[in-house]
């Protein structure tokens, strides 16, 4: 929140706007912002994201006339979440990854859910705190950190294994790439493994955590599977299992660096 914020005064300041505090913030600015933003075509979700904070600093400040309470007041493109098939990618063959680096970041992505923006930047030995992962602003989409908790073994023993390879305060970037550099080597190597759309390891991710989290909130322990993977419709669910459904939704949108529930239709339906 407090990224997005600086990143609203910085554009009202470029746009000649000299608000020298949030405090200072008028109804007219967000009108401008909104209006910069689509000039700059960013995401209709980005620019969703930076209402959500704008209005929560509108809370904040007892500010209720800030912003308006809807989207549609700024004639915001509304988004579709809704999947038309499965995206995620649960069985890769990482071994066929000829460049160790990058068969270390296409398998964070599988086990942590990260970004492939977020799997090149990582800084093992920044990141591993004990039990958590700790994703730092500066290696996210949107400037936005998040700590991940270990939930399994298999990230336990792929953390010892990449921390062993990876020299302290060192990336998963080799020291003699920039990132864009690496990023083209990335797409050869994918390329090369016969897969595209590896965004499909972050679905996979998500599909099999929905199940576990569910798992641990079924007093039988049964747990749901996620509609896109066959489970049953939202709509079909009952009460208890509906409250299952959004507390699962809750905790996976915030592991994948998102601030609202509906973005889960996503990876989920």
């Amino acid at each position: 929140m407090h990224h997005v914020l600086k990143r609203c005064i910085k554009d009202l300041h470029e746009l000649g706007y000299k608000v020298g505090h949030v405090q200072g913030l008028k109804p007219k600015h967000i009108h401008i912002l909104v209006d910069h933003w689509k000039k700059q075509s960013k995401n209709p979700g980005t620019i969703k994201n930076y209402m959500s904070k704008l209005r929560k600093l509108a809370v904040l400040l007892d500010k209720p006339n800030l912003i308006k309470p809807s989207n549609d007041d700024y004639q915001i493109n509304r988004r579709n979440f809704a999947p038309t098939y499965n995206k995620a990618i649960h069985q890769v063959d990482f071994s066929k990854c000829t460049d160790p680096m990058i068969r270390l970041s296409l398998e964070a992505q599988s086990l942590f859910g990260l970004r492939r923006e977020e799997s090149l930047k990582l800084i093992l030995s920044e990141a591993w705190i004990g039990n958590y992962l700790r994703i730092k602003p500066s290696w996210t989409k949107g400037g936005i950190g998040r700590t991940l908790e270990l939930t399994n073994d298999e990230q336990r023993q792929w953390l010892v294994r990449a921390i062993q390879q990876v020299a302290v305060g060192q990336s998963l970037i080799p020291k003699d790439r920039t990132y864009k550099q690496h990023l083209s080597h990335y797409q050869a190597q994918a390329k090369t493994m016969n897969i595209c759309k590896l965004h499909g390891l972050r679905h996979g991710y998500a599909q099999r955590r929905y199940h576990e989290l569910t798992k641990q909130f079924d007093s039988a322990g049964k747990g749901l599977i996620c509609p896109i993977a066959g489970g049953k419709p939202t709509k079909s669910l009952s009460s208890d299992e509906r409250a299952m459904d959004r507390k699962a939704r809750e905790i996976i949108s915030r592991e994948l660096g998102h601030s609202r529930l509906a973005i889960t239709k996503i990876y989920l339906s």
